[in-house]
């Protein structure tokens, strides 16, 4: 491939700015044409400052110097003959170099597509591993953050446990004071529950005594009332039998008067009939009595049923005294009329009864 740029094209901007006064370089060189690669450019250059160093040097040499002009016109007319030819030769072996450096800079170029692929690829990859580097980066600031974090709640957390530790001492020490406290209390309240059981047992004990003093009395009470009551009652019974020994005689004496004994026959029935009531007043009262007793068997374990009961047998024991009294006091009445009433008179002649 022949290149755009050719030795003739370089030669002469070189001369320009050797002529300016300028040191020819690529980069002043490249920008006067540009174009051209920068291997095949600064060899040019290198020709161009060779052929000068050359023609330099032959117009100092001391041998061509002493020649005559048109001598030394001829040599340099030969000498650049010379030059041409060995600018030929040169630029063939140029060519030969130049398709050379051609291939080798395909080959180059391929190498060089194949390292900027490999370096895209490198660079890729460098992207990535850098990428994962920040992101591994990441994880690690964010590792590192949750790893003080970590240590500040473990910090935290062992604060609060020496705090808690301190807490449970603290309610240890004042949950054995409350058991000291509670256990003292309970000391004193088994010491107040003892005198306090001793003092009811006597209470108690003492209750019953009173209790049993009590129903003895009552008992002799009862008794002495039953006694009383049988001797009332023999002697209700004795008098209504010398009543009747007296209403028989009474009768005996009365057979004449017919009527008279008709009325004092009806003032006897009354006095059965009061007779017979009182006896069932007195069955009643034994009755009562008994059932006084079974009362009394029954409550006497509570002491202040007993009283009102032994209370209640008082008021009916002196209500059927009373009652006695009252029916004494009818019989005495019932036999002062009985003692007091008239005789009826004997009988007139013509069967008239005398009034």
């Amino acid at each position: 491939m022949a290149s755009a740029v050719s030795y003739e094209m370089v030669e002469a901007v070189c001369n320009d700015l050797s002529a300016a006064g300028e040191n020819p370089t690529y980069l002043k060189v490249h920008e006067r044409l540009g174009k051209g690669a920068t291997r095949i450019v600064s060899a040019y250059i290198r020709e161009w400052r060779e052929a000068q160093a050359q023609a330099s040097a032959l117009s100092r040499h001391p041998f061509f110097g002493s020649w005559p002009e048109s001598l030394q016109l001829k040599a340099k007319s030969l000498f650049d003959a010379l030059l041409a030819l060995s600018a030929e030769g040169a630029a063939e072996a140029e060519q030969t170099l130049k398709a050379e450096f051609d291939k080798q800079a395909g080959e180059l170029q391929l190498a060089t597509d194949q390292a900027r692929r490999e370096s895209a690829e490198a660079q890729d990859r460098l992207r990535d591993e850098r990428a994962e580097t920040a992101r591994l980066q990441t994880e690690l600031n964010s590792l590192k953050e949750a790893e003080l974090a970590r240590e500040a709640m473990i910090a935290d957390l062992l604060a609060q446990r020496e705090q808690q530790v301190a807490t449970i001492a603290e309610n240890q020490r004042q949950l054995e004071n409350l058991r000291d406290e509670h256990r003292l209390q309970l000391m004193e309240l088994g010491v107040q529950a003892t005198a306090e059981r001793n003092r009811l047992i006597d209470e108690l004990r003492i209750e019953r005594e009173r209790a049993a003093g009590e129903r003895e009395h009552l008992m002799r009470q009862t008794d002495q009332l039953r006694q009383d009551h049988a001797a009332a009652v023999q002697e209700w019974r004795q008098r209504a039998a010398a009543l009747e020994s007296t209403l028989i005689a009474q009768r005996k004496k009365t057979d004449e008067a017919e009527e008279r004994a008709a009325a004092q026959t009806s003032h006897a029935r009354e006095l059965t009939a009061i007779l017979n009531a009182r006896d069932s007043e007195i069955a009643a009262l034994k009755a009562d009595v008994a059932t006084m007793n079974r009362s009394l068997q029954e409550q006497a374990a509570t002491s202040s049923a007993q009283v009102a009961r032994i209370e209640m047998l008082e008021q009916q024991v002196a209500r059927e005294a009373a009652r006695a009294r009252d029916a004494e006091v009818r019989t005495q009445e019932l036999v002062t009329q009985l003692a007091s009433a008239p005789r009826p008179a004997p009988a007139k002649p013509g069967g008239e009864e005398m009034q």
